[in-house]
């Protein structure tokens, strides 16, 4: 990434490492790609003739915006792009057709499988009978994106716990075996903060910012088939909804 040294004083008036991080964020714009490693903060710091505390502010900087990912032990790179989803009503709740559909790459990593009893979730699923709860990574082009949490009752597909894996889409699992076809009824959304866990499964810093979806989905009658908590990755996802 070739430096003019004399760049930088076009963002005069503004705080020394937000110049910098204005800066660089251009400088990839133009010159880097996904991936793409940047400068140690050695090198930056001599290239802009700014000190290291503000080289790592900056960078800091980046890495809230979302443009960067910083590695220990590795330094910064260029960070993935910003994908957008669709969550409109009356569209398939199908996160990994949606995605696919688009051009990416979607791999499902089962964590847990487990089934519980629980009036609260039988009321919202309008079942008696017991609940499997599968929890879920998803990656797209290779990078982890969400952890999800599904609820399903288990009475509704009696062998949906050995047949469904939790590797592959429920969405498209149900559909060709069952014949339901999920939408979304709900959706709900909050903002939180990566808990360890999910920090490293994620890849991302303890407290990084995360943005949870929970909703239900119904198949073509309106019957409740699962409920879904989704937790991305903040610097991941745009979501859109039409309201037309």
């Amino acid at each position: 990434m070739s430096i003019d040294h004399d760049v930088i004083n076009r963002y005069a008036g503004r705080p020394v490492y937000r110049q910098l991080s204005d800066l660089l964020e251009a400088r990839l714009a133009e010159q880097a790609g996904p991936g793409d490693r940047l400068p140690s903060e050695a090198e930056l710091s001599r290239q802009y003739d700014v000190n290291r505390l503000t080289v790592r502010r900056a960078l800091n900087e980046l890495s809230q915006r979302g443009l960067i990912e910083t590695v220990h032990g590795k330094g910064s790179f260029v960070a993935p792009p910003v994908l957008r989803y669709n969550v409109s009503a009356g569209r398939d709740a199908s996160f990994t057709r949606s995605m696919r559909a688009l051009g990416h790459r979607v791999g499902i990593r089962l964590l847990s499988r487990q089934t519980v009893s629980s009036r609260e979730l039988q009321a919202e699923l309008a079942t008696g009978g017991e609940i499997l709860v599968c929890t879920t990574l998803r990656l797209v082009d290779d990078q982890p994106w969400s952890r999800s949490v599904t609820y399903i009752g288990a009475d509704r597909f009696p062998r949906l716990e050995q047949e469904w894996t939790g590797e592959t889409s429920l969405f498209d699992f149900l559909l060709d075996a069952h014949g339901a076809r999920m939408t979304r009824a709900n959706r709900s959304f909050s903002a939180g903060l990566a808990e360890p866990g999910e920090a490293e499964e994620l890849q991302v810093r303890v407290g990084a910012a995360i943005l949870e979806m929970r909703g239900l989905n119904v198949d073509q009658d309106g019957v409740p088939v699962a409920l879904v908590i989704h937790r991305f990755r903040g610097d991941r996802v745009q979501f859109t909804v039409d309201l037309r």
